[in-house]
């Protein structure tokens, strides 16, 4: 099936297993992946670009930033309520926490966190309220940071998450941050239970 040919959440999330892996590839069509290889921490540094849904499709290899913007542009297209979230530990300094970016959607009074870049967590996972969901993934992405760094009481402090819509395409890792955080609406996080 391709792209085009997509027609329901379920649809979309198959052909992106099926055509999209976890990673990048830079201007000189080198792939870099996967994501605890060192040599693609720092080509998202350096070598890096946001892809464009068109650019994410014709190379197979896009990391969340990239993934959600085809996923953003499928449920526009297909008319569906929906918002995207970038969650990360937000320290005054250089430091190995991962980011992430996600898409949730509305379906039949339902609240959907659809994923497919996080391999431990692929799926379409339903909740009654966007916040039930957006506190499901705040879980998930501090299990995932407990895997490589402390994620104490100071560090929650630090994490923070937002809502932000239509990124320039091309734009650098530097210039996505920027913009997420000049243009971006910060979530207030209600609830941290379970999470110490």
């Amino acid at each position: 099936m391709e792209y085009k040919d997509t027609k329901t959440p379920e649809q979309l999330l198959k052909y992106m297993i099926e055509n999209i892996k976890y990673g990048f590839v830079d201007d000189n069509e080198k792939a870099y992946g996967p994501w605890d290889n060192q040599e693609f921490q720092e080509g998202c540094l350096t070598k890096w670009h946001l892809s464009s849904p068109e650019r994410l499709i014709k190379v197979g290899y896009g990391h969340c930033w990239d993934q959600v913007e085809l996923e953003r542009d499928w449920f526009k297209n297909h008319n569906y309520n929906f918002k995207t979230f970038y969650i990360w530990f937000e320290f005054p300094y250089n430091n190995s926490y991962s980011t992430h970016t996600y898409l949730l959607f509305e379906e039949y009074g339902k609240y959907n966190y659809f994923e497919h870049s996080d391999s431990s967590n692929i799926g379409i996972h339903q909740f009654k309220t966007y916040e039930d969901a957006i506190n499901y993934q705040m879980e998930k992405h501090i299990e995932h940071n407990k895997q490589r760094n402390p994620v104490g009481e100071e560090e929650l402090k630090h994490l923070h998450i937002y809502e932000y819509d239509n990124p320039i395409y091309g734009c650098t890792m530097n210039e996505f941050i920027d913009y997420i955080l000049s243009n971006g609406k910060e979530i207030e996080i209600k609830t941290q239970k379970n999470m110490k």
